[in-house]
């Protein structure tokens, strides 16, 4: 059975990890589970996104990460990520700039245990000169030249997921569904989801389409309701604009950044307790109704 607590998931990532983590900015991130990761002192992370948002921020504003591979961080209209901005500045947090063309071909070849893949994405950029995960090669079959992308494979992968039985077999709802979730748990070397609901292997066979990640696949199932907060995860919620305004308000400066991480992550005794703080049933109905402000 791969069902597990909040902390009990978050011991499967350790210290150094290169860490896949399922996020689009203001959408779909695993927020409970980045909590928990901060809460256990998680130190000197690796983080792969293709769009990175509050996630990243608040791991960079923690002190958890130190390199982080993707294309952007951005919290969208609610303003730059600016914890993990200084951090960059600063020299805390080294970045792999990649375009996502050239990421998903990194991931994808971890996947499929090739050296590396290839992609035209970045031709005419400077991102190939100075980066040594990049290299351009002539092909072979007498075409323009190709970017070969080395092969990424994380640690582990970070995702949320509409549902999953307690095999850890992993279904989607109809939905947007971005590529980083099909391709990241795949190419990582273990897999851990949280999921709103966990439901018996009977209603996955309902729809057998849906699953986008079989049990044999994960390692660890947590069952967390709202886990996506204060990102939108569709059509459940949409995302909290007034919580990511107060965050872009806070992390202004060190202080107001670690005193709100205080009140929202490490105050809160567990998953139930947080969405007590951040506003309990009235906020979740509203934001349920895409409502929210």
């Amino acid at each position: 059975m791969k069902l597990k607590t909040l902390p009990e998931a978050a011991a499967l990532v350790r210290d150094g990890d290169l860490v896949a983590l399922q996020n689009m900015a203001t959408q779909s991130a695993p927020m409970a589970m980045v909590r928990e990761l901060i809460r256990a002192g998680r130190r000197d992370l690796g983080l792969v996104c293709l769009v990175g948002g509050m996630a990243v921020d608040w791991l960079a504003a923690s002190g958890s990460i130190n390199r982080f591979v993707g294309a952007a961080v951005s919290m969208e209209q609610f303003g730059l990520c600016q914890r993990f901005r200084k951090a960059v500045e600063a020299g805390r947090v080294r970045v792999e700039e990649l375009s996502e063309t050239a990421l998903l071909a990194r991931l994808t070849a971890g996947a499929r245990s090739l050296p590396f893949l290839p992609t035209r994405g970045l031709i005419g950029t400077d991102l190939i000169d100075i980066n040594p995960n990049l290299e351009l090669l002539e092909d072979p079959f007498g075409g323009p030249p190709v970017v070969a992308c080395r092969a990424l494979v994380p640690d582990v992968a970070l995702i949320h997921a509409h549902r999953a039985d307690r095999f850890g077999n992993v279904q989607y709802e109809p939905t947007a569904l971005w590529p980083d979730i099909g391709i990241m748990p795949k190419a990582a070397r273990r897999v851990v989801v949280t999921v709103e609901r966990v439901v018996g292997s009977d209603v996955l066979r309902l729809n057998p389409d849906r699953t986008v990640l079989p049990g044999f696949m994960v390692d660890a199932v947590v069952e967390a309701p709202w886990g996506a907060h204060p990102t939108s995860f569709n059509p459940c919620y949409g995302y909290d604009s007034g919580f990511h305004l107060r965050w872009a308000e806070a992390a202004a400066a060190p202080g107001s950044a670690t005193e709100f991480l205080a009140a929202f992550v490490h105050a809160p005794a567990d998953h139930a307790t947080y969405l007590q703080a951040v506003g309990g049933a009235a906020r979740l109905a509203a934001l349920g109704r895409w409502e929210a402000g």
